[in-house]
């Protein structure tokens, strides 16, 4: 396979390859320049900060809590990486479906449009001799009506 396409999907490359490092680096600089990736960076750098500086604060006689707790930080993180996480796998298994169910719909079109010229082929051959009676029978060799 001599394609050099990057949307073909059938491509597989051993590490050995020139094309498997290209192809490495290629998802690497997308994945870098990715709102995902920096959407996780921002969320799980403000969770840090906010633990780190994890303080009670009296005013008024009443006791506040600024930043976050440990609990709270591995909740919020473990959630939002696993919500964009997941929800890549979804896109991805999806996508995979949809593209299953374009090429079964092809085939199904293909072998519909293959039936239709038989039976017009078949209907056109015997459009002067009609091998069915009128209740439906089939009329086989030269039997009688």
């Amino acid at each position: 396979m001599n394609k050099k396409s990057n949307i073909n999907q059938e491509e597989f490359y051993t590490i050995i390859q020139k094309e498997f490092w290209l192809k490495w680096f290629s998802k690497l600089m997308f994945t870098l320049i990715s709102v995902k990736l920096w959407g996780l960076i921002a969320g799980t750098w403000v969770s840090t900060y906010l633990l780190i500086c994890h303080k009670m604060v009296e005013v008024g006689g009443q006791s506040y809590e600024l930043g976050i707790n440990g609990a709270q930080w591995v909740t919020f993180n473990t959630t939002i990486w696993g919500l964009i996480f997941g929800m890549k796998e979804i896109f991805r298994v999806m996508d995979q479906k949809d593209r299953n169910d374009e090429k079964i719909i092809k085939e199904d079109n293909k072998t519909r449009e293959e039936l239709a010229k038989i039976t017009a082929s078949t209907m056109q051959s015997n459009a002067t001799q009609s091998n069915y009676t009128a209740e439906g029978k089939e009329v086989v060799g030269d039997e009688p009506n």
